[in-house]
């Protein structure tokens, strides 16, 4: 044990330092800081008025690691942004030339914590420390294998193999939008992973010992969408992005040489495996203007694909041991079943092992790997989400005899979520975990004999898509999330947008919507809850709302008094809840497990709503707003409602198997689900994200050419639909117009994705 030193507070300019609560204040109210810049900004501020050197800073900040110069000058940068600073404003923080930095505000005297008694003056923290040394690895884009970052770290280490102490960084950062300092941040992420991985690897030792481990970053593009490993661990075969959708390469992990093995297709590779001999990818594609994926056959070092017939699959297959079967989940959304299935690798001779209604179980059925045949080839270790005793669904991992269809779960655990799955070794299952609070996959490990659970990671990143090779080698998809919130001028007779970023942070900013007073809401990850915050048009004064919101799937503002609705998400449900306008006196809507995207309607007297998720059948209801029966719209396959301006319509997406087989928007009565017609809309429309425009004249939706994000206005009398460019680039989250018709406001996600290898 040991004793802290006395801490103080400082004052300069608007702002106040709590070193003791370690709290950055700004008039009163807190603001969003992750810890090592709040330990630059504290060093700054006690040694103000001094030149401290770059060496100093790095030694005192990160001691006992050996981090590059450019970590020091991003965290100074985002501490200017966050104080306010202007470009070459430099108020607080200088920079002097050739020396190192200094804080130049005039500083008011430190409160008084010196003569507080001792009972409040003293913490006490205990500490057990071992020593892993850590080696980063990062091979660059050039085919030349090279060591890019060097590590020693010390972390907490006590009976880790309950994953009970783990180091934890804040998740509210205000970074730069620059590409490279995406890069830095994933490489930050990557260095924690490690000093993490070297507490605990497959053997689940708790033992002091030291060892080294070696991340090894594989691609550099940022561009990743899905990866998996041969089982001899030497190449690596992922997806990525580029201008005319996504290409599949094939890279040699000891090398660093890297070929194209399919050029740029219009699919999203949504599962990867290859086969035990290595001689063939079978890959998971989708088009998102068809209803049913396709499973491919492609040569791993190239050459004529093949499509797989008889399989509909959203996942990555899992090969038994021989090769001779392939294991997969299915959707079948007209029965309202998922099932998991076993068929000769041909396709052929398919028999449904495991069928689970959808009112009480699921299966992952889309984009992920859910499914893990042992290396023994008797049974499949499967995700499955199942309802839990407060109703809502809670995923657990599932041993299913290959043959009998005979299971068992592996562990009593449940997990929010589960998405992909990797058998380290006949004892050891690896799997990426969601929890809700946030919402961020880490990789996890099991013990298929005692059923304890160990989680891997836990930091800012979060990973997807795992694989493992025959000597427990790991792979897995790194992801480093920045999120934008953008504001655009409409000048509807130009046909013009011009935006402007007003906001970026690290985390997720999903929702928006615009308040009564002007004002735009959004919910943001920032502070490592996901809760609703309000900001100003122009940037300004962003204030967190609610606290324990746990906002997933929709926010809406009402027309009328400014109250809100959204999803909130609680162990496995996703219900609604109102607020009020200033995000207190929250309260339950409706008690449903699947109820999200709500919708006020113009009076503010009801909400409409969708119900259902994933492989559920999705309906529209809608519920007044002081209770009641709620009442089903449609029952069809309907999702994404939208209520028109003038509260007469409701549009909506759905599918027409019936005709076409493509997607279309729908027009029903608001009040009794009357149908009233439907739209066509272009085929490059791939993204389930609609609105009215205030006017009521369009229906306006978000695509994308290449990376830009455009805008399509739909106008309701069926004349030739606009396009409009201007929105910048990045995922769009959603979007919503202003009152007036004048504005949009966008969040946008920038995910930078590489592949990196865990080993000893």
């Amino acid at each position: 044990m040991k004793e802290q030193e006395a801490r103080k507070t400082y004052a300069f300019a608007e702002f106040q330092l709590d070193t003791r609560k370690r709290v950055l204040l700004k008039d009163g109210r807190p603001l969003a800081l992750n810890s090592k810049a709040f330990d630059l900004l504290a060093l700054l501020v006690e040694h103000g008025g001094e030149v401290l050197s770059k060496d100093e800073l790095l030694e005192t900040v990160w001691p006992k690691q050996i981090v590059e110069e450019n970590n020091l000058t991003v965290q100074i940068s985002a501490l200017r942004k966050i104080l306010g600073e202007r470009k070459d404003e430099h108020r607080l923080i200088v920079t002097i030339p050739g020396k190192g930095y200094k804080f130049v505000a005039d500083i008011q005297a430190p409160s008084d914590q010196e003569h507080a008694s001792p009972d409040e003056e003293k913490e006490i923290v205990i500490e057990n420390r071992t020593i892993s040394r850590v080696v980063v690895e990062e091979i660059s884009e050039d085919e030349t294998p090279s060591e890019k970052v060097r590590s020693e770290s010390e972390g907490l280490h006590r009976g880790l193999k309950a994953g009970s102490e783990r180091v934890n960084e804040s998740r509210a950062v205000n970074i730069s939008s620059h590409p490279s300092s995406f890069i830095l941040w994933s490489s930050i992420g990557a260095i924690l992973l490690v000093g993490l991985m070297g507490l605990w690897f497959w053997q689940g030792t708790d033992k002091a010992e030291q060892r080294q481990l070696k991340l090894t970053k594989l691609t550099t593009s940022g561009k990743v969408t899905s990866a998996t490993l041969t089982p001899d661990g030497k190449y690596a075969v992922f997806a990525q992005t580029e201008e005319n959708g996504e290409s599949l390469y094939l890279r040699q992990i000891a090398t660093g040489s890297q070929t194209r093995i399919l050029p740029p297709q219009p699919v999203n590779f949504i599962g990867l495996t290859v086969t035990p001999d290595g001689n063939f990818i079978y890959c998971t594609t989708f088009l998102k203007n068809k209803a049913d994926p396709q499973l491919w056959r492609v040569p791993l070092l190239g050459g004529a694909t093949e499509q797989i017939a008889g399989v509909v699959t959203g996942v990555a297959v899992s090969f038994s041991p021989d090769a001779k079967q392939i294991a997969f989940t299915e959707s079948r959304s007209s029965i309202k079943e998922t099932h998991l299935s076993v068929a000769a690798s041909d396709g052929s001779n398919k028999r449904i092992l495991i069928r689970a209604p959808d009112d009480l179980r699921s299966f992952s059925t889309f984009g992920s790997n859910p499914l893990a045949w042992s290396p023994e080839g008797n049974d499949l270790a499967c995700a499955v989400e199942e309802k839990s005793l407060g109703g809502g669904m809670k995923t657990g991992i599932l041993l299913v005899n290959a043959l009998t269809g005979e299971e068992k779960f592996i562990s009593e655990r449940r997990w929010d979520y589960i998405s992909h799955l990797a058998w380290a070794d006949a004892e050891n299952l690896a799997f990426v975990a969601y929890d809700s609070d946030p919402w961020q996959g880490q990789v996890w490990a099991i013990s298929r004999t005692t059923g304890e659970a160990r989680q891997l990671t836990n930091d800012l990143n979060s990973y997807s898509w795992l694989a493992a090779s025959a000597s427990g080698e790991l792979l897995t998809v790194q992801k480093n999330t920045v999120s934008h919130l953008r504001v655009a001028d409409f000048d509807e007779p130009a046909k013009t947008l011009q935006s402007r970023e007003i906001r970026n942070e690290s985390g997720h900013i999903d929702n928006v919507a615009w308040g009564a007073d002007g004002a735009i809401l959004y919910s943001s990850s920032a502070t490592g809850k996901r809760e609703i915050w309000r900001i100003n048009a122009d940037g300004s004064s962003p204030t967190q709302l609610t606290v324990g919101a746990n906002i997933t799937f929709g926010l809406s503002v009402s027309p009328t008094d400014g109250s809100l609705a959204f999803c909130s998400t609680n162990d496995g449900k996703h219900s609604l809840r109102l607020a009020d306008a200033n995000g207190k006196n929250m309260r339950p809507l409706i008690d449903g497990t699947e109820d999200v995207w709500a919708n006020f309607t113009p009076d503010g007297q009801s909400v409409i709503f969708q119900r259902g998720l994933n492989n559920k059948t999705l309906t529209l209801w809608r519920v007044a707003i002081n209770g009641g029966t709620p009442i089903q719209l449609t029952r069809k396959p309907s999702s994404h409602p939208a209520v028109s301006p003038d509260g007469a319509q409701m549009a909506y997406y759905f599918m027409d198997a019936e005709s076409d087989g493509e997607w279309h928007i729908g027009l029903i009565s608001s009040d009794t689900g009357a149908i009233q017609g439907k739209f066509s809309f272009p085929k490059f429309v791939t993204e389930r994200r609609m609105r009215w425009h205030p006017g009521g004249r369009f229906l306006t939706q978000i695509f994308y050419t290449g990376e830009n994000v455009n805008l399509l206005l739909l106008p309701t009398d069926s004349s030739e639909a606009v396009t409009i460019s201007g929105l910048d680039k990045g995922d769009v989250n959603w979007f919503e117009w202003a009152r007036d018709g004048k504005r949009i406001v966008i969040s946008q996600t920038t995910e930078i994705q590489d592949v990196v290898l865990l080993r000893d």
